[in-house]
């Protein structure tokens, strides 16, 4: 009898472990299932997916039930999957959240406007700029939440042009012509370029034009305006300027753009604000940097020393897997914590796309980065100058248009000619 409860009691211990075990094995399961995963896609790894990152470790201080993963997809990538997987109804392989660069939205909306969380009654859109707001809107619903202001601005490398003998002075109310001039001299001296180009890409095509109060489209969104186009041909013409003077370099893709400015391959950089945290991920340049306005085209009376390039909104998908979850996370990170936005300014020098900055600590600090300016109030007091134009949804289209007729201008000089093809091909593309 004692040897059998010998081999009893370890039987019975080991049973009642497992018993124990499964109950645990339950409980994690019960508390996986309870745990909602939330996937976002964004693009730029130093900007919007930092930012995502950061709303996420901040959101999950107070939300333990919730799980956010944030992947890095290229912007067209991120539009190509999510276009394919709605046509296809394929929800469940969907994110429930998407950045939608401000070019492209309206676009999509059109296309799949009941595949997105109607954020209208959720989200204070009074805060936001009106630009902004008329961009994430679609038959009187609202569906993203405003991120960043696209405000361009001069960045320059304040080291290498007073090699050239030019100074912060010089780099003030600047023209067009006054820029190529500084860049033919800054050339010849120190033997670097400008700027990039980007014969596949035209971003400062589009700053240019806009900063005239035009784009590729007249007012109505839907009519292709190139042909009689003053401040696109205007564009095209500086951009040949740029490249026949060796005052820009060409570069392709967005790698070969950054690497170039990180490495001191180029004077300067015209882009969006959000262009920054990628020009300070290089900490060794720190104090060689300045902001200034865009150059002008003098020979337009419409024309002001403001633009926008880029900017973009989150939009969370109505039919993802947990949507509900998604909406509550981006509205309270995105659409109401000033708080957050505010450590966004000098974490990654952001430029809220909002009516009133001062109500962030950081609007008016002094960036040491770039020789102590104020650089968020000086973009968001730009921001107000932004001429309005209508984007409407064909953008990109366009563009592949004119980067492919343009490459016949660089050969043979007919501006007229490339122009008239491009108005031609453009009119195809908006009745689409």
């Amino acid at each position: 009898m004692k040897g059998m409860n010998r081999v009893i009691f370890p039987v019975l211990l080991f049973g009642m472990l497992i018993i124990a075990g499964c109950g645990k094995m339950e409980k994690q399961e019960e508390k996986a299932r309870d745990m909602q995963e939330i996937v976002i896609w964004t693009w730029d790894e130093t900007f919007n997916v930092k930012a995502a990152e950061m709303a996420a470790a901040e959101y999950q201080k107070e939300h333990g039930d919730v799980r956010i993963i944030v992947e890095t997809k290229e912007r067209e990538e991120i539009l190509a999957d999510t276009k394919n997987m709605l046509s296809a109804k394929l929800y469940e392989n969907l994110p429930d959240i998407i950045m939608i660069e401000d070019y492209d939205v309206q676009e999509v909306l059109s296309l799949y406007e009941d595949e997105f969380v109607d954020l209208t009654k959720q989200v204070d859109y009074s805060k936001f700029a009106d630009y902004k707001n008329q961009l994430c809107q679609r038959n009187g619903h609202m569906y993203g939440i405003p991120f960043d202001s696209g405000t361009a601005a001069l960045f320059y490398r304040i080291d290498i042009l007073k090699q050239a003998g030019y100074t912060e002075e010089d780099m003030q109310d600047l023209t067009w012509d006054k820029y190529i001039e500084i860049g033919k001299n800054v050339y010849d001296k120190t033997g670097i370029p400008m700027l990039t180009l980007d014969p596949t890409d035209f971003p400062l095509v589009r700053l240019i034009m806009q900063s005239c109060g035009s784009w590729y489209v007249k007012g109505d969104g839907c009519t292709a305006d190139i042909v009689g186009n003053k401040a696109l041909q205007q564009s095209l013409m500086i951009y040949e300027q740029l490249l026949a003077n060796n005052i820009g370099i060409s570069v392709n893709g967005w790698n070969e753009f950054i690497s170039a400015f990180q490495n001191g391959e180029v004077a300067t950089v015209l882009s969006g604000g959000w262009i920054i945290s990628s020009i300070k991920a290089n900490g060794e340049q720190a104090g060689l940097w300045r902001v200034a306005p865009i150059p002008v085209v003098e020979e337009n009376q419409n024309a002001v020393a403001a633009s926008n390039v880029g900017g973009s909104a989150w939009y969370v998908l109505e039919h993802s897997a947990n949507s509900r979850a998604a909406a509550e996370f981006v509205v309270e990170m995105f659409g109401e914590n000033d708080s957050f936005t505010d450590s966004l300014i000098s974490e990654i020098g952001i430029v809220p796309a909002v009516k009133n900055p001062t109500v962030f600590e950081n609007y008016e600090a002094q960036d040491a980065f770039f020789g102590g300016q104020q650089v968020t109030k000086l973009l968001t007091g730009l921001a107000d100058e932004i001429p309005t134009v209508n984007y409407g949804s064909k953008t990109y289209e366009i563009e592949d248009i004119l980067e492919e007729e343009f490459q016949n201008v660089l050969v043979d000089g007919k501006m007229e000619q490339c122009l008239q093809r491009a108005q031609m091909k453009a009119e195809a593309v908006v009745r689409e």
